[in-house]
């Protein structure tokens, strides 16, 4: 069985400050997004101030609840995820009611919020694509890409929306395969992928509450923003490349890996990335 080889984030120095202008600036950009798309896919319009009526309304009705289980006062990050679960919450109800086709919405609204997430993290931090245009091969790219992966975790880090991350890394001699092999084969024996896997396991992610009761609600608009953020990176990593498709999905862990599920508690965001060669 080959042995898996990892790559982790180094260990924050001291305590991480929560940005909560970063944070407050995500909402924003997803409210805009949301009203944009919504514009696209529906005849009816709700307006900014609507939208953030029905925002401050469910917050009120549903604050004492949220944070029932504590006696003390929310911090940073619990409000920021409390805040994500009521914005959410309300765009999926709107959806619903509004009957809006989903598929194309959800695909279209995380395409432009990750794009916007990823515009911000460049104006703070450029080196995070900075070897983009130079590339030549495949290879360059998909090196390039690894390392883009790994930034773009620990720009999340360093903002206090994650603790820590840690990168799968692909196997050399599968990696060789993927960037020269230059299309899937199929003999009457056996077929040759032409698919390259790894994963990027994100730990503490802050919106990691509001990310399950959504989803436990039967909504399946929720909050993945370290998901979104590496999805557009990788993207813009191979965008000069349409031989490449980048597929990602993601599954909650229990990093304790404990054997009675009774005491189940998803402690992490397991990205799992396809790189599909066309």
């Amino acid at each position: 069985e080959r042995t898996k080889q990892t790559v982790q984030s180094q260990s924050s120095i001291g305590s991480v400050v929560f940005d909560r202008a970063l944070a407050a600036n995500l909402l924003k950009q997803c409210d805009e997004t949301f009203l944009t798309c919504l514009q696209t896919k529906t005849i009816a319009t709700i307006s900014p101030e609507s939208l953030l009526r029905q925002i401050d309304d469910t917050t009120n009705l549903l604050r004492k609840s949220f944070f029932k289980a504590s006696s003390d006062t929310a911090n940073a990050q619990e409000e920021f995820n409390f805040n994500c679960y009521v914005h959410f919450r309300v765009y999926n109800e709107i959806l619903v009611k509004e009957k809006v086709y989903f598929p194309s919405f959800k695909k279209d609204f995380e395409a432009s919020v990750g794009k916007l997430i990823l515009k911000s993290a460049l104006k703070e931090q450029p080196s995070l694509l900075q070897d983009v245009v130079s590339e030549t091969t495949l290879g360059e790219r998909l090196a390039n890409a690894l390392i883009a992966s790994d930034a773009a975790a620990t720009l999340l880090q360093s903002k206090g929306v994650i603790d820590s991350w840690e990168r799968s890394i692909p196997p050399d001699d599968l990696t060789e395969d993927w960037t020269t092999t230059s299309k899937p084969t199929t003999t009457d024996n056996f077929y040759v992928s032409s698919d390259l896997e790894y994963s990027l396991a994100l730990n503490g992610d802050v919106t990691l509450n509001s990310q399950l009761l959504l989803q436990e609600l039967g909504y399946r608009l929720y909050p993945s923003f370290g998901r979104w953020l590496v999805h557009e990176t990788l993207l813009q990593c191979f965008g000069i490349d349409d031989r490449v498709k980048v597929n990602m999905d993601d599954y909650y862990m229990d990093t304790s890996y404990n054997s009675n599920p009774d005491l189940f508690e998803v402690k992490q965001v397991l990205l799992n990335i396809v790189l599909e060669r066309d």
